[in-house]
C-alpha cells in the first residue's frame, strides 16, 4: 500500500530542491498532481494528458475549477524559474538546452527521482 503522506514528502523534498514556494496554492496543486501521477499512471505518466485526466481530479478535491487548478500551478513554476538558480535547475532537469520548464516537464522529472 502507498503511504500518501511519505510520497508527498519525497515530493515535498524534490521540489525544494528547485526552489517552490510553499506559500502558494499552485505548488500544493502540483504536489497533489504528482502523487495523482505517482499513484495512478505509474506505467506511463508522459502519455498522459494533465488538463483533461488530473488537473480535474485536484480540482475535485480543492473544490475549484480546473482552469484555476492549471493557472495556480503555471503561475507557481513561474515564480520557481525566476528564484531557482539557474545552474541548480539545469543540473536538476539534467538540461542542455535551457528554457523555462512546464508543470508536466517538473512532474515528469520528479515522477523520475521518486
Amino acid at each position: 500500500m502507498i503511504n500518501e503522506e511519505n510520497i508527498k514528502n519525497k515530493i515535498k523534498k524534490e521540489l525544494g530542491k528547485i526552489v517552490y514556494n510553499f506559500s502558494y496554492k499552485g505548488t500544493s496543486y502540483l504536489i497533489e498532481t504528482i502523487y495523482i501521477l505517482y499513484k495512478s499512471f505509474q506505467k506511463k505518466p508522459n502519455d498522459c494528458n494533465f488538463e483533461d485526466e488530473i488537473y480535474p481530479i485536484v480540482a475535485q478535491k480543492y473544490n475549484t475549477s480546473t482552469n484555476n487548478v492549471k493557472c495556480n500551478i503555471r503561475n507557481a513554476t513561474d515564480k520557481m524559474f525566476y528564484d531557482c538558480d539557474e545552474k541548480v535547475l539545469r543540473e536538476y532537469l539534467r538540461d542542455y538546452e535551457f528554457s523555462k520548464p512546464g508543470a508536466k516537464r517538473i512532474a515528469l522529472k520528479i515522477l523520475e527521482r521518486l
